[in-house]
């Protein structure tokens, strides 16, 4: 069938195929362009908040391809590199907005012909390819190149200026957790005071205090009646030694006199030591909560019982002293009324008891000061307890408020800590580093579509309509081409068959279309699909010889225009008689 139709076939698969490859010339061609450049982060940045909602440095590099592809960087790109025509500025130099709107326009179709894609192989590191593919050969390295120093440029400055913010958003707020935190301490510390015995942590604690406190107040209440059955049997005891006159000493005697005779020195030393030994266990009751039942009372009530004991002999020591030293006639009398032997021991133990009874009473005036104090104590727990519940609500309230002030200061205070190393980096450039690598590289040569491909579907293309024609010639088809043809239409047996006849015309017009017209038709289609498949090949594999050829009918035509122009001017000049120039 193909033998029988080929110029059927042939004629339409080279006419096809050189329409597919002229097609193909006005198919756009895309053109590709990459970039690289390094990031390099201070450990200081990789855990900085950036912002008030405490988001780290990761969703600031998570967002870097979105950032690089961005109308807003992508604007400035455009502006910078004066792709759009008439660009209209203000006195300061920044665009209008009419033409910043023309700017964005053209940024947001460039948007589609970016690729950005980052490695990462550490926390502190990142590697940005950039990958540009459009229509135009030229603006791709360009527009790389720009885009990724506008980055730098914008990226540096914005964090420079964020940080200048975010610290001072910090410090204000750091400013106002401390006062939140100093007003409620100070109402913590007041309603502390107003209320010392409730514990907001133990409500209970009240209930435990009553209970140490009423054991308290029975274990002073039995000591005082102890103490006053004491001090009665020492009155007592005092009483039944009835003090004896002694001769030679008036009763209106200077009271100095008489204890300058009776007491030395020593015994004054030893008084003194008594009252010391008195005034501490005073202090340390008042003071601290001590009780006679505390290892160090004890010991200091041991050390004035063996004072007492001291004192007593050296107060018999000196009624013997006394006696002995009086003079004349007082010495006398004094030996023949008083036997001294027999007086000393009354007279020790009289002081002894006088001085136990000082004591005794001492005791019991203290015992008196803590049974108020453990009253007034008792009185204002009852007081507190009753409340407890209305204080305790207080309490929770003013605790919480604090907690809250104080967790979010040490939060801001943390923060706060970050941000000042980050911003001395900053000033001392080494935050953020960028290394911009090598200009960004780009081919003239376009990447899609292939040559390979363009030849591939013009060829099929071409097979697939000349099988087309081949079979529609068939099927429109009715002459008979041979004797079995015939037989099988007419179902009849062919008894001959009379060859067809030949004459010398047509043998001219056979060899004619054998030798001139079917080499022509050939070569005219074959040259037509090689002609216009090298100009495919050309525009795709070297563009730069498929635009020279590609302008030389624009040259020609004009110098063809040229040459008239000439020719005209020239008849102007000379008058139409004068033949031009050879």
């Amino acid at each position: 069938m193909v033998s029988l139709h080929r110029w059927a076939f042939f004629i339409p698969c080279c006419l096809v195929t050189s329409g597919a490859f002229i097609l193909s010339l006005y198919y756009p061609r895309t053109y590709k362009a990459v970039t690289t450049f390094e990031r390099r982060a201070d450990p200081v940045l990789v855990n900085l908040p950036v912002s008030s909602t405490a988001e780290s440095f990761e969703y600031f590099r998570s967002t870097m391809s979105r950032d690089l592809v961005s109308v807003q960087y992508l604007t400035d790109v455009v502006a910078n590199l004066a792709l759009v025509e008439g660009l209209e500025r203000t006195e300061d130099g920044t665009l209008t907005p009419e033409s910043r709107q023309r700017c964005a326009a053209l940024a947001r179709s460039l948007n589609s012909n970016l690729n950005i894609r980052i490695k990462s192989p550490n926390p502190h590191v990142d590697l940005i390819w950039a990958e540009y593919r459009g229509r135009n050969p030229h603006i791709g390295t360009k527009l790389l190149d720009e885009m990724k120093n506008t980055y730098i440029r914008r990226t540096l400055a914005w964090i420079e200026e964020f940080l200048e913010s975010q610290r001072t958003y910090v410090q204000k707020e750091l400013d106002e957790a401390t006062n939140e935190v100093k007003l409620a301490q100070r109402e913590l510390t007041q309603l502390r005071l107003e209320t010392p015995y409730v514990d907001p942590q133990s409500p209970g604690s009240i209930a435990t205090q009553l209970s140490q406190y009423e054991i308290a107040r029975n274990e002073l209440t039995m000591r005082q009646r102890e103490y006053k059955t004491e001090l009665a049997a020492m009155e007592q005891l005092l009483a039944s030694l009835a003090p004896q006159v002694v001769p030679g000493i008036n009763d209106d005697a200077d009271p100095e006199e008489v204890q300058k005779i009776f007491q030395s020195p020593i015994t004054l030393g030893l008084l003194d030591q008594l009252q010391k030994i008195e005034s501490k266990v005073t202090l340390l009751r008042k003071t601290r909560g001590m009780t006679y039942e505390h290892p160090e009372i004890k010991q200091l009530m041991r050390d004035r019982g063996q004072i007492e004991e001291e004192l007593a002999v050296q107060q018999g020591q000196e009624d013997t002293t006394a006696f002995a030293s009086r003079s004349g006639a007082t010495r006398a009398v004094m030996t023949a009324a008083v036997n001294p032997a027999a007086a000393q021991p009354q007279r020790a133990e009289r002081t002894r008891l006088s001085l136990q009874i000082d004591m005794q009473k001492a005791k019991l005036k203290e015992i008196e000061i803590d049974l108020a104090s453990n009253d007034r104590a008792l009185a204002e727990l009852k007081k507190a307890k009753n409340g407890v519940f209305k204080r305790q609500d207080e309490f929770t309230a003013i605790v919480s408020r604090f907690d809250k002030a104080k967790q979010r200061q040490t939060t801001l205070t943390a923060t706060l800590s970050q941000i000042e190393p980050a911003l001395r980096k900053v000033q001392q450039g080494r935050l953020v580093q960028f290394s911009p690598g090598q200009p960004a590289r780009g081919t003239s040569v376009p990447v899609s579509p292939k040559a390979k491909t363009i030849v591939i579907l013009a060829v099929l293309a071409g097979l697939a309509s000349g099988t087309i024609f081949v079979i529609l010639a068939e099927v429109v088809d009715h002459v008979y081409h041979s004797s079995g043809q015939v037989a099988t239409s007419l179902g009849l047996p062919i008894l001959d068959n009379i060859d067809e006849i030949i004459t010398t015309a047509d043998r001219r017009r056979s060899l004619i279309r054998r030798t001139v017209i079917a080499p022509a038709a050939l070569a005219c289609c074959l040259g037509l699909a090689i002609s216009t498949g090298s100009l495919a090949y050309l525009s795709v594999q070297r563009p730069w010889t498929y635009q020279k050829i590609k302008s030389i009918p624009d040259k020609a035509l004009h110098l063809l225009g040229s040459a008239q122009t000439d020719a005209q001017e020239y008849a102007e000049y000379t008058g139409p008689e004068t033949p031009p120039p050879q």
